[in-house]
């Protein structure tokens, strides 16, 4: 494989760049504070590419200003943007040998299309421009390679933790500083005595788990299960551990009045708003719902803990996102390389942190960093672009990147049946248990059953 990035950078194409990316720092009306100066890729040539599965609107400023720093720093490479695509689409496109240059993929979906063999390996890429593997959070990296290879460039991360009212939790007299999220039982408790009713009617949940919502692998790995085996060939769905997590979800909800209230209530809530409405009073959630609590309720008296092991000292949390990838029938992989290349600068990342600040001084709210992949990007917003609003949010914001670290991706991402297995985890093994159609070890061992036929039925098996 021939790549134009082990070029030498000319002193005039180095200076059109950086004169560009800092540029790149303005969204159409908005004057930002201009970043120093990166050092692109070279790619001296025309080129056109297409890519599939991102969006960059101006209301998602963390990807136009990213964007526009691309097209101003290669102004020789045309990049058309479809903002969406499906897994039947890219078959279609697979087997007419038409395929995008570029894919913006869900990192739980890269083990099944690499094994099909419609990615690009990347290892060669990697290695020419230099990429430091080590900056990357180890999930990220891990979900992003498959049989030893890497087909993705990771970029951003989603990330699990506990909402706490601390209004609600002084209801029911425990001290915030003594809540321990190890202990699954006292959490379970707190959520029934926190339920606040009106006759029939539910005004408040107390404690939601979400294992409703896919979330059973970080209840099940915390409680010390397994889902599959290492070399991905077995699944265990049905081990003891992960029965134990999804029997204590069951039962979890079963004391605040069951899953069908549960049901009931969660179709009141709006725009992923009820923990900053007050409507729930302690949430498992992605790190993301701290924006929503800065934009709807910024004075809400809240705390963000880590979840921990049951019993232990480690935090947990599966974690999840996006990467770059190329087809490998791709027409121009080189010129698609250039743009992923650029998209993993700092500067780019600056030009991103600045844009999304500006967007929400703008809308008047406060900026929150977005999580990357990147252990130095992430802190390189706290550090240079994130200003204090307050103890909750700014606790959670230096929480974040910790959790991460420690974080570890859906457990069947490395099989090449993983989004199949997440369906019969959840459509054959959660909901049935929750319903109180079957029990929770007689779900998980039908799950069980027909995860390993998906598995001995798959490609590369």
């Amino acid at each position: 494989m021939t790549h134009r990035f082990e070029l030498p950078l000319s002193r005039r194409r180095f200076l059109t760049a950086t004169t560009a990316l800092a540029a790149a720092t303005t969204l159409p009306g908005r004057a930002f504070a201009q970043t120093p100066a990166a050092s692109p890729p070279p790619f001296d040539r025309d080129a056109s590419i297409v890519s599939w599965g991102f969006g960059a609107e101006e209301t998602n400023p963390m990807a136009f200003s990213r964007i526009d720093a691309f097209k101003a720093a290669y102004p020789s490479i045309d990049i058309e943007l479809v903002p969406e695509f499906d897994d039947q689409k890219l078959l279609t496109a697979v087997a007419s040998g038409e395929v995008p240059d570029l894919l913006w993929m869900d990192r739980s979906k890269i083990a099944s299309w690499a094994a099909r063999d419609v990615l690009l390996d990347l290892d060669d890429y990697f290695t020419s421009s230099n990429i430091d593997t080590s900056d990357f959070y180890p999930a990220a990296l891990e979900q992003s390679t498959y049989d030893g290879k890497r087909y993705g460039l990771p970029q951003f991360m989603d990330v699990r933790a506990l909402y706490v009212n601390l209004d609600a939790l002084g209801e029911a007299g425990t001290d915030p500083d003594a809540l321990d999220t190890s202990d699954w039982d006292n959490l379970s408790a707190l959520g029934e005595q926190l339920v606040k009713a009106d006759g029939d009617k539910i005004e408040r949940w107390g404690f939601d788990h979400k294992i409703q919502a896919g979330h059973i692998w970080l209840w099940g790995t915390g409680n010390g299960g397994s889902f599959i085996s290492d070399d991905g060939k077995t699944a265990t769905f049905d081990d003891p551990k992960v029965v134990d997590a999804l029997q204590w979800g069951v039962d979890a909800y079963d004391k605040q009045g069951g899953y069908q209230k549960y049901q009931t209530v969660s179709t009141t809530w709006q725009g992923d708003e009820q923990f900053a409405r007050a409507q729930v009073a302690l949430t498992e959630y992605e790190n993301w719902m701290l924006g929503i609590v800065a934009r709807v309720a910024p004075d809400l008296n809240f705390r963000v803990y880590g979840i921990k092991e049951r019993g232990g000292d480690g935090y947990v949390s599966y974690a999840g996102g996006n990467a770059w990838c190329i087809p490998k029938d791709a027409k121009d992989p080189d010129a698609a390389w250039a743009f992923i290349a650029f998209m993993n600068l700092p500067d780019t990342w600056r030009a991103g942190a600045a844009g999304v600040k500006q967007f929400q001084q703008d809308q008047g709210r406060p900026y929150v960093p977005s999580l990357t992949a990147s252990i130095s990007a992430d802190q390189m917003q706290i550090d240079e672009y994130y200003e204090p609003i307050a103890g909750p949010f700014d606790e959670a914001v230096k929480l974040w990147p910790e959790i991460l670290k420690q974080s570890f991706p859906i457990p069947v991402s490395k099989t090449s049946v993983s989004a199949q297995l997440q369906d019969i985890m959840q459509q054959e093994g959660v909901n049935p248990a929750l319903q109180g159609d079957e029990s929770a070890g007689d779900a998980l061992k039908d799950a069980n059953q027909a995860a390993q036929e998906a598995i001995d039925d798959g490609p590369g098996a």
